[in-house]
């Protein structure tokens, strides 16, 4: 009799076991792929950018490393400046929070270095898990050259007499070419520009705000590596009197004005509180455009002879004067007046006061409708509160061209014209441009004696 072992019945696996079995095989595997994935999508190295692009600098000249990863973040930045055996580390920043985007800016005063070649080197280090954890890292190798010497400069025109409110011509000369150089007056700046004679020319003032026992103007000139030098020069201060004039707010007044403004400062409710803003807020405001003019100037002077004005006019409000605005009997504010305002017929024609390009065609706040004509050197003449503009930014235009009508915009009391000559962003008294000999013994006399170009 032959005995078979009974055979057992193979299990067949459903569907659910299928799902488990490919769960318990395959994850490992697609874990393992994800995390190869990740990684092979996070080898990309940081953005950095080094500025500025120079080769010479000097100890305290600053750069600026801006740096960019949008997928891992920013860890790290270092610094390091060699020289021979030397290495010093001028920056070292590292983010306990990373960030998509850096901006750090360093110098070199934290490195002995002596004048002459060195190397500067910036690494910049992501958050990434790649290269074992370390990060991607991109840098920045530059071979540069440590200029510890500054510039001289030496000026050539003799004794300046300035006016308060008023402006000076320097000439002088720069051992180096320079970033930029001209004058200093308390934080102030007023550029000098170079001539095809090699010397300098600036214009430069005497502020209206300013104690004649502060007014300390010096020469100054930084060469593109940093290196600064200031340069005394002799300047006598004179001092000026200047009128208060009272201007009288009455509720027609701020009914007729204040709308205008109103989107501007919506906090401002009331009538009084909104002129307030606008005489005083709106004032600042309008000084800053005037600054960011005064830098689109002609390097050379463009005017010809003395400057010219509204023909047939009276004056209503004299320069610098400190105004004290009143209503219903009290004052309520106090401001300088830093123009003049000149009034003939309503809707006068205005002439331009001498040659130059318009910079600036439209409305300005407080003068309304306006134009700014440039003459060269930073110096610009404006036209406020006009009702009409007939020309447009760009124009070039010859002395007496009619460039708009008088009006009342802005902040105008009446139809009058607001005219002001600027310098570098700084209003300074117009009756000197008018007069002929003014300008010939103080601008014209030296740019001919001192090698800079007049135009005929």
């Amino acid at each position: 009799m032959r005995i078979t072992k009974p055979t057992k019945k193979k299990k067949k696996i459903g569907p659910v076991g299928v799902v488990i079995l490919a769960v318990v095989i395959l994850g490992p595997l697609a874990a393992a792929g994800v995390g190869a994935l990740f990684l092979m999508e996070d080898m990309e190295k940081p953005t950095v950018a080094l500025y500025p692009l120079i080769d010479a600098v000097s100890l305290k000249k600053e750069f600026t490393v801006k740096a960019e990863d949008p997928g891992s973040g920013i860890k790290s930045i270092v610094v390091t400046a060699g020289q021979g055996l030397k290495k010093y580390t001028v920056l070292r920043k590292s983010y306990d929070a990373l960030q998509k985007a850096v901006l750090e800016t360093f110098s070199l005063e934290k490195a002995e270095l002596r004048g002459g070649e060195f190397d500067l080197q910036v690494v910049v280090t992501d958050g990434s898990f790649f290269n074992f954890g370390a990060g991607n890292s991109a840098r920045i190798d530059r071979r540069m050259t440590l200029d510890m010497a500054p510039p001289n400069v030496r000026p050539l025109t003799p004794t300046h007499y300035m006016r308060q409110g008023g402006v000076g011509l320097v000439v002088y000369t720069v051992s180096k070419e320079p970033e930029r150089s001209g004058v200093m007056v308390g934080d102030r700046f007023f550029p000098g520009f170079k001539q095809d004679s090699g010397s300098y020319l600036c214009l430069f003032a005497y502020p209206r705000d300013m104690e004649a026992e502060d007014y300390k103007p010096r020469l100054y000139a930084e060469d593109r590596a940093g290196n600064e030098r200031t340069g005394f020069f002799v300047n006598m201060a004179i001092k000026r009197r200047f009128k208060e004039e009272r201007v009288e707010i009455s509720d027609e007044f701020l009914a007729a004005k204040m709308p205008a403004f109103a989107a501007q400062y919506p906090e401002a409710r009331d009538p009084v509180a909104l002129f307030l803003k606008v005489n005083g807020d709106q004032r600042r405001k309008d000084e800053a455009v005037l600054r960011d003019l005064g830098r689109k100037t002609s390097p050379k002077p463009l005017w010809n002879g003395p400057f010219i004005y509204l023909p047939g006019s009276s004056v209503l409000g004299s320069f610098g004067a400190e105004r004290a605005y009143v209503y219903k009997g009290e004052q309520i504010d106090r401001q300088y007046h830093m123009g003049i305002d000149l009034a003939s017929t309503p809707k006068a024609a205005v002439p331009a006061a001498n040659d130059g390009v318009v910079v600036f065609a439209g409305d300005m706040g407080l003068y309304g409708k306006t134009v700014v004509i440039d003459h060269g050197l930073g110096l610009q003449t404006l036209y406020g509160h006009l009702s009409q503009i007939d020309v447009k930014a760009g124009d070039a235009v010859a002395k007496g061209r009619i460039i708009g009508r008088t009006g009342t915009t802005g902040l105008a009391f009446g139809d009058h014209l607001h005219f002001g000559v600027v310098l570098s962003g700084l209003e300074v008294i117009p009756i000197e441009w008018w007069d002929a000999k003014w300008l010939e013994d103080n601008v014209t006399q030296k740019i001919r004696r001192f090698g800079g170009e007049i135009p005929q």
